[in-house]
């Protein structure tokens, strides 16, 4: 077991839970559709929504989050919502810190988790000297509530000229660490060290 407590800034996976509450503040909003109850074909969905376009502003009116998606649907009985190619952003200060994208999501409303499965890909941009980085992976499990990220499948990240992989991560930003618990293969350069 690798765990590498979160004393510095070159693991680029640490930074990947600040955009946990813009993930949640989106699926909340799908969640608060209203919809009348009535006896509905459990295989077929009770909504579907196309194309959506959201974007949230901080209070001082700049750009604060977004999200993109070409549907979303539930059916009836689920606590789940189904969404295709989920594309979220962050942004500070009008500027994109972050994106993240995957093939699907699914979101589920009772626990609050959220899972991205197929060619989930999370953008760092570069911010004042930190560079910037990416994580790739097929499927990243996302609980808002805990906030803890965490995979079972290969992982690959880089951060500026550093890079690496590891079978499975899980990173918990309440108690602050990263753990790579199998096969990690890293190259790491510190660009404050000379």
């Amino acid at each position: 077991m690798n765990v590498i407590r979160s004393r510095s800034n070159w693991a680029f996976p640490l930074v990947l839970a600040v955009a946990l509450g813009g993930i949640s503040f989106w699926l909340d909003r799908i969640t608060d559709i209203k919809t009348v109850e009535v006896p509905l074909n459990p295989k077929e969905p009770k909504y579907v929504i196309n194309l959506i376009d959201g974007e949230r502003y901080d209070e001082h009116g700049q750009l604060s989050e977004t999200i993109h998606a070409t549907a979303a649907r539930q059916f009836p009985q689920q606590t789940v919502i189904y969404i295709d190619n989920p594309n979220m952003g962050l942004y500070k200060n009008g500027a994109e810190l972050y994106r993240i994208k995957a093939n699907t999501g699914q979101y589920y409303t009772d626990s609050r988790k959220v899972d991205l499965l197929g060619q989930v890909v999370w953008h760092k941009n570069p911010v004042g000297n930190e560079p910037a980085g990416q994580l790739e992976t097929s499927v990243l499990h996302v609980d808002t509530q805990t906030q803890v990220i965490k995979t079972d499948a290969q992982v690959s990240y880089q951060y500026g000229i550093s890079h690496g992989t590891s079978q499975g991560f899980e990173y918990d930003k309440q108690r602050g660490f990263l753990n790579l618990p199998a096969r990690v293969k890293a190259i790491i350069y510190d660009p404050h060290s000379h």
